[in-house]
Order: structure tokens, then sequence, then C-alpha cells
């Protein structure tokens, strides 16, 4: 069986038939000469017959291979535009990729993992918001994003869900309070002093939620906050306790908050979420392995 046609061979027989040349030939493909001849040379023994006559310093064609110029044209021109796309596809260009996610990724790790994710695909349009998970969801089953990043998504048919990494929640205070001189918290502690605790219909505060009804514990909430960033500023303006993740903490800490860990472990799942329908795309998976080696 006859081996396929190499590309590259093709490209260096049309540009020697054009020129008429070999040694100009090897000039403008920025080859060696005996590169430029090793090719034809190989060319010719697949196709079988000369493709140009070398007499008194000169490369002229022959009738063969006029024909065979003439037959190349177009599949030439096609696989030029083939690579092209190709290089199109590889970069990102011409795509778009709509990212939703939680308050806790967008503050540090969204950042790095766009980073390293554009060095792969620069050319993709991106748009960024955030969302808490259930609105994530419905974003995505609209077809409104591409992904959502969220904590401890449940399976739901019609989603893809992967699970990124394992994160630790804290108990956080101002650094003036008494659980400050702690080594760790109890979960019993927050029935002694007063608490911001996130809302129990998102998945992080539905986590502690749950913990506090295992160990038999009445928080002494005060007030109920939807994201975990807002609980930075409560904690120190109201002079509480709250339990947030360690993603948020480490991007809004600062001298006048406190984190300590919590006797019990307490620990969500940072998710990646597609559309289970949705055929698998090259940049949406470049995406997630960014995130990946983002969160390390």
């Amino acid at each position: 069986m006859k081996r396929p046609l190499n590309f590259q061979r093709l490209k260096i027989f049309r540009v020697i038939y054009e020129v008429g040349s070999i040694r100009q030939a090897a000039r403008r493909l920025k080859l060696s000469q005996p590169t430029v001849s090793r090719h034809i040379a190989v060319l010719e023994d697949e196709l079988g017959f000369a493709l140009f006559a070398r007499e008194k310093g000169r490369t002229e064609p022959t009738w063969e291979a006029q024909r065979f110029y003439s037959d190349t044209t177009g599949l030439i021109e096609g696989m030029e535009r083939v690579e092209n796309n190709v290089e199109a596809i590889r970069v990102g260009e011409g795509e778009a990729l709509r990212i939703m996610s939680a308050t806790s990724v967008a503050f540090e790790l969204l950042p790095k993992a766009l980073e390293i994710w554009r060095l792969k695909v620069p050319r993709t349009e991106v748009t960024v918001d955030s969302g808490r998970a259930i609105e994530q969801i419905r974003a995505i089953r609209s077809g409104f994003i591409d992904v959502g990043l969220a904590g401890s998504v449940q399976p739901q048919a019609g989603l893809r869900i992967t699970t990124l990494r394992e994160e630790k929640l804290v108990a956080i205070m101002p650094s003036t309070h008494p659980l400050a001189s702690r080594e760790f918290v109890d979960l019993e502690d927050f029935a002694v002093y007063p608490s911001v605790l996130l809302s129990p219909h998102a998945p992080i505060g539905h986590t502690v939620m749950q913990a506090f009804e295992r160990a038999n514990v009445t928080p002494n909430k005060i007030m109920t906050s939807f994201a975990p960033s807002f609980a930075i500023g409560l904690v120190k303006a109201l002079k509480c306790i709250s339990i947030v993740d360690s993603l948020v903490y480490r991007a809004l800490a600062n001298e006048h908050v406190t984190a300590r860990p919590v006797s019990t472990k307490l620990c969500f799942d940072m998710v990646f979420i597609e559309n289970e329908n949705t055929p698998q795309r090259r940049i949406v998976e470049a995406f997630k392995d960014a995130m990946k080696e983002a969160m390390g």
C-alpha cells in the first residue's frame, strides 16, 4: 500500500515549480538546499515518477510535474485553509467562554486560573460573573453561561459536576474577640457568642447547619448572610463570630479579623458545573485543568 502524500513535501514541490530553482525555493522556505532536495527525492519515490529534470544547473519541471501541479492546486489551498482553521481552533479564536463563579473563587483562584488558561487559548472571549450555586444552575440550564464554579452541589439531572478540591471551613472573629486566643473553636461556642451565619439555602451554610444539628447545638444567630464575603465585614462591625470558607478568608483577611480551625472538621467540595448535554469543548476542558492547577 502506498503511503499518503506528505503535505509539507507537496508545498516544497509547488514552491520549486513556481520559482524554478531549488536554491531559491530553499531560501523562501527557510530550509537548507539539501533538505529541500531530500524532500523532493522522497516525493518522487512515493509518486513513482520524476518531477524535475536537472540539466546544466537548471531545474525544469517534467510534463508529469506540470500535470501534478495543476491537480494539487485546489488541494493545497484547501489544506492551507485547514491549517489556518486548526490554528484558530487551537488559540480559541471566534469562541467564547461564559463563567459564573461563587464569590469565594472570584477573589483569588479564578483570576489565577484564567491567567494560566489564557496561555493556551489567548484569543477566546471571556465573560465572568458572580452568582450563587442556584443561580449558576439556572443560567447553565438556560444557556446563559457555559460553566459554573460553586461549592458542594448535589448531583442533578442534566448537569456534569466535577469536584475540583475539598476546601476547609474556618471560624472567624474580631482579633480582640475572646475566642481569638484559642487554638480551636468548638461548635458549642456558637451557642454562647453572637454569630452571623451563612444562609442554610446556600451550599456552605447548609453544611454548617447540618453540623450544628448533628451536634445538637442551637447557634446564637443575630444575622444571616448569603455571601461568605459579607461575613468578614459583619464580623468586624458587629463584634461577632462566623464560619466561612478558607478561600474567602485568605482573600479578604485583615489585621482586624482572625480565623481559627473548628474542632469539628467542616469541609465542602469546590465543583465545576457544566451542561451534561453539551459536547466536550477544548476551551472548557483547558479551563477546568487551569482551575485544578491554580488550586494546587
